[in-house]
Formats: C-alpha cells, sequence, structure tokens
C-alpha cells in the first residue's frame, strides 16, 4: 500500500515494479495537496499501465499524419498558444465584435501568460493560415475588425485529438466511455477545452512540478520523443526495468518535421542534465533515468486527470 498526504491506494503495477515512488515526496513538494491527491488518484489506478500503451499507440501516429500542425503544438508553449486561440474562438460574442479570436486579443493573452511574444502569435497564425487550420473574415458589426476562424480541416483534427485523449482517459477508467459519449455530444469536447483554459488562465501549470518532462517538452519534438523512449524502455524492459533503447533520430526527425542535429542536442542536454545515465551515441544508447521516467509518468497522470475533471466536471 502507498501513503500519501493520508491517500492509501493501491500501487499501479508500472510503479510498484520499478519502484518509481521513491521521488513522490519531491513531486508531492512541488503542488498542492489537492492537486497530489488528484495525480496520485489516477496515477495509483491498477489500469494506469494500460493508459500508457493506448497513449503512446495513438499519440505518436497522430502528430506523424499532421506534419504541419506539428510545428505549431509539439512545443509546450505553442500548444499553450493553441488552447487560448480555441478559447477565444469558443467565447466569441456575436453581440461584441471586440470578443473572441483577433490577433489582438490571442497577443493580449499570451503576455499576460507570458508563453508567446507578439511577433511569435502572429508567426503561429500565419502557419496555420497557410496551413488551412484558419481564416480570416471581417465582423459583420464591425467591419474595422477582422476575427480568425478555425476551418473544418482544423476543427477535425482538434475533435480527432479530444477523442484520442478520451479514449487513454477511457483504458484507465473503462465505466465513464468518454470517448463514446464524446462521439454523440461533440460539444464534450469544447466544454474541456474551455474549463481547461480557463484553469490556465487562472495559474494553473502543467509542468511547473516536472521539470524533468519540461526539459524536454520546452523544445521542438521533444514531447514525442519522451513517450517514445519511456513507452519502448518500459516494453522493452517489461515493465520490470528501464532498459536502453535505441532511436534513429534522422528518421524520428523527418517523422515529426525536426531534425536530426536538434534531436541529438537534445539527448546530450539531458545527459549534461542528468536525465540519461549514459551518453545518448547520437540515439544509439538512450538510458533513462529512474527520476526522468517517474517524473513522465507522474506528468502524464497529472495531465490526464487534468483532462478527465474538466470533461466530467469533477
Amino acid at each position: 500500500m502507498l501513503g500519501g498526504r493520508g491517500i492509501t491506494r493501491t500501487r499501479s503495477p508500472v510503479f510498484h515494479q520499478l519502484d518509481l515512488t521513491q521521488f513522490d515526496n519531491v513531486f508531492s513538494a512541488r503542488t498542492s495537496p489537492a492537486e497530489w491527491h488528484r495525480i496520485l488518484a489516477f496515477r495509483n489506478q491498477p489500469t494506469f499501465a494500460a493508459a500508457l500503451e493506448t497513449y503512446n499507440a495513438l499519440m505518436l501516429q497522430y502528430f506523424a499524419d499532421n506534419v504541419v500542425l506539428n510545428r505549431v503544438v509539439t512545443e509546450a508553449w505553442r500548444f499553450e498558444i493553441l488552447v487560448y486561440l480555441l478559447y477565444l474562438h469558443d467565447k466569441r460574442d456575436p453581440a461584441d465584435p471586440a470578443k473572441g479570436l483577433t490577433v489582438s486579443n490571442l497577443q493580449a493573452i499570451c503576455a499576460r501568460q507570458k508563453c508567446a511574444s507578439k511577433g511569435r502569435v502572429v508567426a503561429i497564425l500565419g502557419i496555420m493560415r497557410i496551413g488551412g487550420f484558419l481564416r480570416q473574415q471581417k465582423s459583420e458589426a464591425d467591419g474595422r475588425i477582422k476575427h480568425l476562424e478555425p476551418t473544418r480541416k482544423f476543427m477535425s483534427i482538434v475533435e480527432g485529438w479530444n477523442n484520442r485523449i478520451l479514449r487513454i482517459i477511457d483504458a484507465v477508467y473503462p465505466g465513464e466511455d468518454l470517448a463514446r459519449l464524446h462521439h454523440d455530444n461533440p460539444r464534450l469536447g469544447a466544454q474541456m477545452r474551455s474549463r481547461g483554459a480557463e484553469r490556465l488562465l487562472a495559474g494553473w501549470k502543467l509542468l511547473d512540478p516536472f521539470p524533468e518532462v519540461q526539459h524536454f517538452l520546452s523544445r521542438d519534438g521533444g514531447w514525442m520523443l519522451l513517450l517514445h523512449c519511456v513507452a519502448e524502455s518500459l516494453r522493452m524492459g517489461c515493465g520490470r526495468c528501464i532498459a536502453p533503447v535505441a532511436v534513429d533520430l534522422e528518421a524520428f526527425g523527418k517523422r515529426f518535421a525536426v531534425s536530426r542535429s536538434h534531436l541529438r542536442r537534445l539527448l546530450e542536454s539531458a545527459h549534461d542534465e542528468g536525465l540519461l545515465l549514459a551518453p545518448p551515441r547520437n540515439g544509439a544508447n538512450i538510458v533513462l533515468s529512474k527520476i526522468a521516467v517517474a517524473s513522465y509518468l507522474t506528468c502524464m497522470a497529472s495531465e490526464l486527470s487534468f483532462y478527465r475533471e474538466n470533461t466530467v466536471g469533477g
């Protein structure tokens, strides 16, 4: 049994076998008691290991199929920008043309949240317009104001992401059947996004308690690389050890629109920070440290339980 700030639950098998709970005091000290309770409740589900496999199977292919979108969302702060973009669109008010998704409104939010400069916002919106994810149109109420509208192509990708996230959550809580509920009521995805954005605006940050993960997610392609390496390491170690893995950096980079040299530098810096236990040798010998794996898995439990809470309204 595991005790953590008054919580007693059955350990999830992967954490028990690898003895990754040794870092729980570190992670819990970086969160509030309520936050840590939510994270543990999700992470300690005996079905959590199934979510790891589902996450790996669904998300790697999802982003490989959307290479242009990778230039927008596969780095943590760009993903946050995308959340605010959709939030502004979902909260538009036909009676008030000043509201909704405009360049200036998105720039204002990103400045307050300290996630992007004005120029970076313009650049990302430009990529999205070129990629056919956004279109611009004048406000009917005030022709001086130009709103940006997500295209059907983009919203199809967004709802596909929502569906995959809910399928991953369903792997942990199959009785809730959130993916089916989302299929029957697509507004469920907008509800999850809006609630999540409001909590971000109120100060919630996924990565603050997990700097080991932030090292990867703050760099292009780092999210996908860490996801792949953790999943492969646990698979090859049969959940009992953290096995070394090899990654063809050139092929991986082409798949996710980043360069081989960028991925090599990312791994080398991870080794310098103690997140890899051996020199990565250009991707041929990636040995993740225990705290890197524990931080990633606990961060994933935080992320998925956050989405679940925003979907079911807990």
